[in-house]
Order: C-alpha cells, then structure tokens, then sequence
C-alpha cells in the first residue's frame, strides 16, 4: 500500500507491498490482508436498502381477479385502485387522532337508539331531535306531591285570542321546513363502534330493499351511499359468519338496485337518489376487503339477464 493512500483503519498487523495487478493465491498471512485490504477500497463508503417501490408489481393471479365480461361492470383497473385507496381510507378512520372536544350535556343525545330503526331514518332525514328521541319519563319532586291532587282547566287558565288572531293562525299556517339530511361526520363516527356499524347496516339493507317497492315510499339517497361507505370502513377485516352475511346482504341489496336502475325507463324520483357508482363503491368495497370476489359473478349473471330481457 502506498503512502499516498488514506489507510482503512489503524493498521496492527502486517501487511505485505504488492502490486494492485496482484492476481496470485496468497501465500501466508501478510498476502491475504493485503488482498483485503484491496478488495475493501473497491467497495462503497455508504450504502441503502433496496427500495421495493423500484421493484416491478408482480401480476396477481388470475383467480384473484375476475375479468371484466359486462360492460357495465367496473373494469379491473377501477376495481384496483379503489380497493387501494378504501383501504387506505380505512387505516385513515381507525388511526387515532389529537382533539379537544367540549364536554356534552348528559340530557342531550347526539344519536338515536339503536334498536329504533325508524328513529334511525328520521334522523337520516334531518328531523329535529323532538322527532327521533326516546320521551323521558317526569319524575314529580317529593316536596310537589301535595299539589298533585290539583288539576287545571286549560280553557280557564289560557289567555283566550281574539277573532282576529284566531284568522290569522288558520289562514297562515307557519311553513314546513325543509330538512338537510344529516352527513356522516367524524364527530358522529367517533360515536360508532363495530357492532353499531353492523347494525346500521342491517337498517340501510332493509331501506334499499324497501327502495325497490315504490309503494313503500322509501327513497335511498346519496347521503344514505355515504353513511354506508363511512359504516364499513368501522367494520373490522375479520368478522364472524353471521356478520359475513349481513355484508353480503348488502352486497346483494345494491345489485338488485342496479338491476333497477338498468330496467327504469323513467327517470330518478329525486336527483339526489342513489345512482349506479354508489351501488359499485360498496359492492367493490365488500367484495375487496372481505374477499367476496363470487359478488362479482352473480352481479355480472343479474345485469347480463337484465340486458337479455330488453
């Protein structure tokens, strides 16, 4: 080694002088380390991981993923890059987060009970809380219960209106609000645990099935759409069979509204009713994290039938 060259370290033991050409067998130590030594100054200072993003994307399977045959099924592509992005949506909803919260009156309920399942669509609606809230029970104060045998005549103790007020009230009744359905926020989620999610989506199954039956005067919105995606990005990737076919009643569900929507020939009741990309987002969303890929034949064997049948 020449004295030109920065040395590898302290150097202990000795090291023999040969050419940098040296191509021999070392013979005793000293040759060996020099041979070492050189074969160190070759390598790199530094060095990275392999990136796996530089690695080409094997092809999946396959039985992984069916083929597209319908035209009106989602293509492959769609299908991939929105199971990427629900589950990632997914890990987004479950990650905790940092907030300040204002403490909540305990008389005052954000969400309706759980087994009322038409308090539940009123809320959807937007109703005020009078509306889809369970009536309390008025406890009459100890110290009250001597009055309790008085009653009170209410035409006697009304102020008594004019005819002129009278005519007012009955020819200008007072207008129906119009009512914003409710989103489903974070805050509200927040609320939400997996078997409440479950549930919820038992309720919203039997709404899109009431859906399908004009006479029933149900109409599934967008908004509903959105409750549901938000629903199933709670449920966890492993349930149990029975929560297996809950979700695959749903799955169901909107294909029978696709298969509605394909054979109207009037349009929409409502612009904000649920349309054909809603349907697939949760189709897709059930099929993909849940692995119910045969969805996809008996939606391609439903909306073939329907074409058939034109």
């Amino acid at each position: 080694m020449s004295d030109e060259e920065t040395p590898l370290g302290r150097q202990i033991l000795p090291v023999v002088d040969l050419p940098e050409n040296f191509e021999g067998e070392p013979e005793d130590g000293m040759q060996y380390l020099f041979t070492v030594r050189r074969n160190a100054r070759s390598l790199p200072h530094i060095t990275r991981a392999p990136n796996p993003y530089e690695i080409p994307e094997r092809p999946r399977p396959s039985s992984d993923v069916l083929p597209a045959v319908n035209p009106e099924l989602p293509s492959t592509e769609w299908r991939e890059v929105f199971e990427t992005r629900f589950r990632n949506f997914r890990k987004n909803i479950h990650q905790p987060t940092l907030d300040v919260q204002l403490p909540r009156r305990r008389d005052v309920k954000s969400m309706p009970e759980l087994k009322d399942r038409d308090a539940w669509w009123a809320f959807l609606s937007g109703r005020p809380p009078e509306d889809w809230q369970m009536p309390r029970k008025k406890t009459m104060q100890r110290g009250m219960r001597a009055f309790a045998d008085e009653t009170v005549d209410p035409e006697t103790h009304l102020p008594a209106l004019g005819d002129q007020e009278i005519s007012g009230v009955t020819r200008n009744p007072p207008p129906t609000p119009l009512l914003e359905p409710r989103e489903p926020t974070p805050a509200l989620l927040h609320s939400i645990d997996e078997r409440m999610a479950l549930h919820l989506i038992m309720y919203f199954t039997h709404w899109t099935n009431l859906h399908l039956q004009p006479e029933k005067n149900i109409r599934v919105t967008q908004t509903h759409a959105r409750w549901v995606f938000a629903l199933l990005s709670i449920v966890d990737d492993y349930v149990s069979a029975d929560d297996m076919h809950l979700l695959r009643n749903l799955a169901r569900a909107q294909i029978s509204l696709l298969q509605h929507l394909a054979q109207a020939k009037t349009p929409p009741v409502s612009p904000n009713d649920i349309n054909a990309p809603s349907c697939w987002m949760i189709i897709c969303a059930v099929v993909g994290v849940w692995g119910q890929r045969d969805l996809w034949l008996d939606a391609e064997g439903t909306l073939s039938s329907t074409q058939n049948s034109k």
